[in-house]
């Protein structure tokens, strides 16, 4: 087997600046103490371990958030949910890392350099600074990750010669365990490894003991497989205000991005995605992007998602947008690409992807599509429906492509139809008897005809008295 660590060291900044302006400085605290800043706040003087009220006087600009240990929880399983597009074993290690196992995917991704350029290219689209570690065991990737050691160790008897020499840190000690081995000297797993195993054991606790002897590869690394939700719904705070719609679009790229990284790994698309835009005093707006197929075609959906905040009139400022997705439908295996991540839906999706543009651009009510409706009667067996929304009826009989606006009386010849020359009768006929609730009594008698040119007709006789033959289809 091979791991991939996914360690976000920045993660109690980055679940808030993400898709923020990177010019305003912005800090998290934890109680009255700066924990992280971004490098604007850091260029103003500004610098973890700092008070608050120190970092505010030195840098009144500052914006700070108070710590959110749930938000980072929820960010890392929707790292772990994108990471589905990469293989079907993915495991978290919190608080701050994703583990994947890569062995098996990298045929299908064209080797190992390939998956880590997509890898890559995805988490800076997502907005999240990355540091990847690759080894033979899940907890010597973690830690090759954390210690930003980006060469992988592809056989475990590499593994030895690569951890000795990272420092203890990397382990994410606790504060007893950090001063007991302080006070021996020790400041490199290689060090610590060697010491005798009974006397880390007793000094250290017998977890530290086995992490390590799982990290070089002499003790099973077992690991839970995680199990996406059967719902996707990201959320995404906000630095700051937002005053006007186009400026969340960095945002929704980035939620977008991790849907359709959940939706390949499931190999399911979405017909429809809600989007909401927080207000701090106001009720939320919300906006709804529609398909007409299902799909998981990141630029699809942006774009739709576009047209719709292009006609958004904001209420107040937005503190926080959301993106949930509505009811996954799988997609055939040809409609995706495994290569091409962002794309899903069908080749020949142009005409789709047109009127999706001009229901979001107009409104959905302005585009409508025509869909068979369950009514005896032709003329009245259709109705306007949402454009890709209308299933096919059964009906009884073979029916025509082309159905005449209204029917046309064909002459007669010894009590034969005629249409450019008589008529022969395939098949029938079909009895249509139907309309006496609402005053359109009918009952006709319909055929398959066709012609000395071979035209194929459908025609009927009109069984009420005296009332003849009429032509109402042509089947191309």
């Amino acid at each position: 087997m091979l791991w991939l660590c996914l360690y976000l060291p920045e993660l109690p900044l980055t679940v808030f600046t993400r898709a923020a302006d990177a010019a305003l400085p912005f800090a998290v605290a934890e109680g009255r103490e700066v924990l992280a800043v971004n490098a604007a706040a850091r260029s103003g003087g500004v610098l973890p371990g700092m008070s608050l009220a120190a970092a505010g006087a030195l840098l009144p600009e500052l914006h700070h958030r108070e710590r959110r240990r749930d938000s980072e929880a929820r960010a890392l399983k929707q790292l772990a949910a994108w990471s589905l597009r990469f293989t079907p074993r993915v495991s978290l290690q919190p608080p701050a890392a994703v583990l994947l196992e890569i062995g098996g995917s990298l045929r299908y991704f064209g080797g190992l350099e390939r998956l880590m350029g997509r890898v890559r290219d995805g988490a800076a689209r997502l907005g999240h600074r990355l540091q990847t570690g690759i080894a033979p065991t899940p907890t010597a990737a973690w830690l090759l990750a954390r210690a930003g050691e980006t060469t992988p160790v592809l056989e475990t008897g590499e593994l030895a010669g690569r951890l000795d020499g990272l420092p203890v840190e990397t382990l994410a000690l606790e504060a007893r365990q950090q001063d007991a081995l302080r006070g021996l000297g020790v400041e490199t797993l290689g060090e610590l490894y060697r010491l005798p195993r009974a006397g880390i054991a007793r000094r250290l606790g017998p977890g530290l003991l086995r992490q390590l002897a799982r990290a070089y590869g002499e003790q099973p690394d077992p690991r839970r497989d995680w199990q996406p939700p059967p719902r996707f719904r990201s959320r995404l705070e906000l630095t700051a205000e937002v005053a006007h719609a186009a400026q969340l679009r960095p945002g929704f790229s980035q939620l977008i991005e991790e849907l359709c990284g959940y939706l390949q790994g499931l190999g399911a698309g979405v017909r429809t995605c809600r989007v909401t835009l927080e207000h701090l005093h106001q009720a939320a707006t919300p906006v709804t992007v529609g398909l007409l197929a299902p799909a998981r075609e990141a630029t699809r959906l942006l774009a739709l998602l576009d047209e719709q905040l292009e006609r958004v009139r904001l209420p107040a400022g937005v503190i926080a947008i959301e993106l949930a997705a509505g009811t996954l439908e799988a997609l055939a295996a040809e409609t995706g690409n495994l290569l091409d991540g962002d794309r899903g839906g069908p080749a020949d999706a142009g005409w789709e992807q047109l009127v999706e543009t001009l229901a979001a651009r107009l409104g959905e009510r302005t585009v409508r599509g025509l869909a068979v409706h369950e009514e005896h009667r032709p003329e009245r067996a259709w109705r306007y429906a949402r454009p890709g929304a209308g299933a096919a009826a059964p009906t009884a009989g073979e029916r025509p492509l082309w159905l005449l606006p209204q029917p046309e009386p064909l002459s007669t010849a010894g009590g034969l139809p005629r249409w450019r020359g008589p008529l022969v009768l395939e098949h029938g006929p079909e009895r249509i008897e139907s309309g006496w609730w609402d005053g359109t009594d009918t009952a006709r008698d319909y055929y398959v005809a066709h012609n000395p040119e071979g035209e194929r007709l459908w025609i009927y006789r009109d069984r009420r008295a005296h009332r003849g033959w009429y032509l109402h289809g042509l089947f191309a």
